[in-house]
């Protein structure tokens, strides 16, 4: 989070983390009714990281979209609307007293919105926030986000194994991006 993007680059780790627990529903999902339980329990851990990466984005992000993008203001409505569809499609898809073939329905139904709402996101909003934000604010909003997020030790972060953090603390070692307060880091 300490490199140049910021608050960008926090998001970009999360998106490229739901891509990868959207791989596995992939993978679930084309079992059909035949993988219920272990959908279920994918969904379930997708929902714990999908709530707090649209929480983040709805108060960290989308401010700064309306205030610096074009158009910005349209451009947060219309992706706090696909937040809310997406929460939805969701909640139906782990609704249990539907039946198993409407719940596999809706999860195909999420992970399609899903993809299209994050590649919207990688390939156009975020390339418009780059260039209207200054790289100072992006980078303070994702210090602000480091420092109001609770720090555990041993916990994965965003569905990425064990140790993934460890990699990136001798990353950011080795880069000279150490942390909040450094005079080298970027």
């Amino acid at each position: 989070m300490n490199g140049l993007d910021g608050l960008l680059g926090e998001l970009c780790v999360e998106h490229r983390a739901m891509e990868a627990l959207l791989r596995r529903l992939d993978l679930v999902h084309a079992r059909g009714e035949h993988a219920v339980a272990e959908g279920h329990r994918l969904l379930a851990e997708f929902s714990t990281l999908l709530d707090e990466h649209l929480a983040v984005e709805e108060r960290y992000f989308y401010p700064l979209v309306v205030r610096h993008v074009p158009a910005g203001t349209a451009l947060a409505d219309a992706a706090v609307h696909t937040h809310t569809t997406v929460r939805r499609l969701l909640s139906l898809a782990m609704d249990e007293r539907l039946s198993a073939a409407d719940r596999t329905r809706c999860t195909g139904a999420l992970l399609v919105l899903l993809r299209t709402h994050l590649r919207g996101e990688d390939e156009q909003l975020f390339p418009l926030v780059r260039a209207a934000v200054p790289a100072a604010e992006l980078r303070h909003r994702g210090e602000r986000l480091a420092a109001a997020r609770p720090t555990g030790t041993g916990a994965p972060v965003w569905g990425l194994p064990p140790g993934t953090g460890a990699v990136a603390a001798v990353r950011d070692r080795l880069t000279g991006h150490g942390g909040a307060g450094r005079q080298d880091s970027p």
